[in-house]
């Protein structure tokens, strides 16, 4: 691969086009509206991007997984559509668990709110394109210093290879850091879990206590009854019974 070809492959690797805050309109939208906005986006892509639609089954699973705040009724604010931008930004990098946990702990744990993360959206825009144009410079420079052309067939294959652990070094430091900032959401759900079990496990321990303590109640209280009737039946016996008529006093 010459030079000139290695410029652009990398040109077509980072060709994808954003869809901004600023062109998502004020009002609110139905899906079917949104799905073409971002089309319409994709279009303007490098061929690499533009099969890489959002489709309603996308969206859905989002709602559904907890990946974008709820709804009311069926259209999606621009804060919504910013929440569903950002998993479709994300999820080529990050898994869907991990994405949930970056986005419930940017709204939970610090509290972040629909301008909020319209705001960070404006800015990550910035940030991702100063990212396009630093993506061919890191390669190209670490290329260079690693010794390697994209030339020799044997370049080539180490070429691949460098990039590709770059890649993966990257993704796996951005996975360190979401994971010592955010809430592990499924250790907290299981250790919900494990109150809710616990909170269970006591109230049955109460109610069995309750159930025990009533049957000890209701055996004192029949074994009372049973030594008063007895008592009754024995002062009868006692009872010095009344002479008949004729009787020898």
């Amino acid at each position: 691969m010459t030079e000139q070809e290695l410029c652009e492959r990398i040109a077509a690797a980072v060709g994808d086009v954003d869809l901004f805050d600023t062109d998502i309109p004020a009002i609110d939208l139905y899906l079917d509206q949104i799905l073409s906005l971002v089309a319409e986006k994709n279009n303007e892509s490098t061929p690499r991007y533009q099969g890489r639609a959002l489709t309603k089954t996308m969206v859905n699973n989002y709602s559904k997984d907890g990946l974008i705040s709820p709804i009311t009724g069926k259209k999606y604010s621009r804060a919504h559509i910013v929440e569903m931008l950002l998993v479709y930004a994300l999820k080529n990098t990050l898994s869907i668990d991990e994405i949930k946990r970056v986005l419930t702990g940017v709204r939970e744990e610090c509290g972040f709110a629909g301008d909020d993360m319209i705001r960070a959206y404006h800015q990550f825009l910035g940030l991702k394109e100063n990212n396009r144009k630093r993506a061919g410079e890191v390669v190209h420079g670490m290329l260079k210093e690693d010794g390697l052309s994209t030339q020799s067939d044997y370049d080539f294959f180490l070429s691949l290879l460098d990039i590709l652990s770059l890649s993966a070094y990257l993704k796996e430091i951005g996975r360190e850091m979401l994971e010592g900032r955010y809430m592990d959401l499924a250790a907290r759900e299981q250790e919900q879990r494990d109150r809710e079990e616990k909170e269970k496990q006591e109230k049955d321990v109460e109610k069995a206590n309750a159930k025990k303590q009533a049957g000890v109640e209701k055996r004192k209280r029949k074994a009372q009854k049973s030594i008063k009737r007895a008592d009754r039946i024995m002062s009868k016996i006692e009872e010095p019974q009344p002479q008949g008529e004729g009787e020898e006093s």
